[in-house]
């Protein structure tokens, strides 16, 4: 997991060192590989997440790997199936783009691991006047960290 935070971390802009225990959480990642379910749905987001996944090689030496999901409940799923087998750590997925009912569902289930987004070095960049403290009217008790955020976006086309 700590390579997950890493990699939340990295994904945030600033990139800074909390501290030298983030140094040493960036000295165990290198060579690790992570495997991040997203929503591969946006053309744009897709070649973003091709992007990010090529400077974390280049520059943290983690081999990012992108699981393009049609719905992230497919990898919701797939956690509480290899949780209810027993497989608590180690599982398929290491970094989940979560919806808030996805984040209800496995935060309910006690499946997240939580206190770690406060201790990311990028997370003093967060505005903490926006709902970041709770998602689905759920507190996230430090279980996900926001990399974007939009409460409604409107396109239109002026054909």
């Amino acid at each position: 997991m700590r390579f997950c935070m890493l990699l939340t971390g990295l994904l945030m802009a600033g990139h800074a060192l909390a501290d030298d225990g983030w140094q040493k959480i960036k000295e165990e990642a290198q060579g690790q590989t992570v495997w991040f379910n997203a929503w591969g749905g946006d053309e744009a987001v897709n070649r973003y997440l091709d992007w990010v996944s090529g400077e974390m090689k280049s520059h943290y030496a983690i081999n990012l790997k992108i699981v393009r999901l049609a719905d992230a409940a497919d990898a919701v799923k797939r956690i509480q199936t290899e949780a209810s087998a027993g497989r608590k750590t180690n599982g398929s997925v290491d970094l989940l783009w979560v919806n808030g009912e996805n984040f209800r569902t496995l935060k309910t289930a006690g499946l997240l691991q939580t206190g770690w987004a406060q201790m990311l070095p990028d997370w003093r960049y967060v505005d903490t006047a926006k709902p970041v403290t709770e998602d689905f009217a759920i507190p996230t008790e430090g279980a996900e960290s926001p990399w974007g955020s939009a409460q409604l976006t409107f396109i239109a086309s002026r054909k």
